[in-house]
């Protein structure tokens, strides 16, 4: 991957691209920051202007053998690690076991994040990825090898937070003084999962909060109209994954903020509306995973612009005059006491779509309990 491919976070990339030209850069770092953000495009970016064999100032040069060999993901001196799972095939699997399927999904998606990925390999519902203790062995083993053709060894590694701390102790010593030209990769979600012998022991890399206007170009790239791209950016605050799970909605009747208003009518007094509560959640139900998911999250992003908008916080509101009329009648709905349940109960069902629960049963639940949520006042 090229780091012009890599959205924003150009002053992390030019001291990336400097540590190499003076020669120190760090054995171990560890790339983390906000959630779709980027550590693992950028991480893997880094990887391939390491191993690049005409690199310039500011990018791989994307057309050596090397290049070509990590765009596709078969570098022989590049090596990916990441959470798996047991299953019918593997008993006891290591990342190259599912190295197909990593390769497949992540050229497809560098912004994956892990459901995206568990939803790939998952046989079951119930089953949760980590990097596991088998995985040692084979990192040891590759790091201890000759490189084959570049002058660096790469170990990028997807989510370390998923190790357990077994795992993780085992490869202390190797983060601390790996063999001569190994440099591992850390690319995490979740810093403060990690342990802290780990952190010690790498250098951080953080990266930053996407700005819109940064979405905004990226979504255009994909083909989405500027008009539908600077609604989505508003949305994701910064997340280009939930950028993409946005842009995946199809387009309702009206806009988020009408559509969430028309939910909070019918969950205002369901006993007045069962029937078309009831066909609303058929609705719903009916959609896919990614819609549903994208509803729910925008819908979060519109009870944090009332709460602005009641705190009188106009600089913080990213609402134009249009959307704001739209939400005014609502407004005396969401106060201080109540969006903290309310936000809850929208996140929790977010969580339960992605994990496959009943459609009709999650949102006929969220909208009753959002109904008792209005109440207070």
């Amino acid at each position: 991957m090229l780091f012009s491919e890599v959205i924003g976070q150009d002053p992390v990339k030019e001291k990336l691209i400097a540590s190499y030209k003076d020669g120190r850069v760090s054995h171990a770092q560890l790339f983390f920051g906000p959630k779709g953000a980027g550590m693992w495009p950028l991480a893997n970016a880094f990887a391939q202007y390491l191993t690049c064999e005409n690199p310039t100032l500011i990018d791989s040069c994307g057309t050596c053998l090397s290049c070509k060999k990590n765009m596709k993901m078969v570098h022989p001196d590049v090596h990916y690690v990441f959470p798996v799972m047991t299953s019918k095939k593997f008993k006891t699997p290591k990342s190259f076991d599912y190295i197909a399927e990593w390769r497949r999904t992540t050229l497809a998606n560098p912004y994956l994040d892990y459901n995206d990925w568990v939803e790939v390999i998952a046989e079951t519902e119930t089953k949760q990825a980590t990097i596991m203790t088998e995985e040692v062995a084979d990192i040891l083993h590759k790091i201890n090898l000759k490189a084959f053709e570049a002058l660096y060894k790469v170990i990028v590694m997807w989510l370390p937070e998923r190790m357990n701390a077994s795992v993780g102790n085992k490869l202390l010593k190797s983060f601390e003084e790996p063999p001569d030209k190994t440099i591992f990769l850390l690319a995490s979600e979740q810093r403060d999962q990690l342990l802290q012998t780990i952190i010690s022991r790498t250098q951080m890399v953080k990266l930053s909060r996407l700005k819109d206007s940064e979405i905004v170009d990226a979504l255009i790239r994909k083909d989405i109209s500027a008009e539908k791209a600077k609604e989505i950016a508003r949305f994701a605050d910064g997340d280009f994954h939930q950028a993409l799970e946005l842009a995946l909605q199809e387009p309702g009747e009206g806009s988020h903020e009408q559509d969430f208003v028309n939910w909070m009518r019918l969950c205002f007094k369901p006993e007045k509306s069962m029937s078309n509560l009831v066909t609303w959640v058929d609705t719903m139900s009916s959609l896919s995973r990614d819609q549903q998911k994208s509803f729910l999250f925008s819908n979060i992003q519109v009870v944090r612009e009332c709460l602005m908008m009641n705190m009188a916080s106009t600089e913080m509101v990213k609402l134009d005059h249009q959307q704001k009329e739209k939400l005014k009648l609502f407004l005396p709905f969401v106060n201080k006491n109540n969006v903290d349940s309310f936000v809850a109960e929208l996140n929790k069902a977010h969580y339960h779509v992605e994990r496959n629960a009943n459609a009709k049963i999650l949102f006929l639940d969220l909208s009753l309990k959002i109904s008792r949520i209005l109440q207070i006042k």
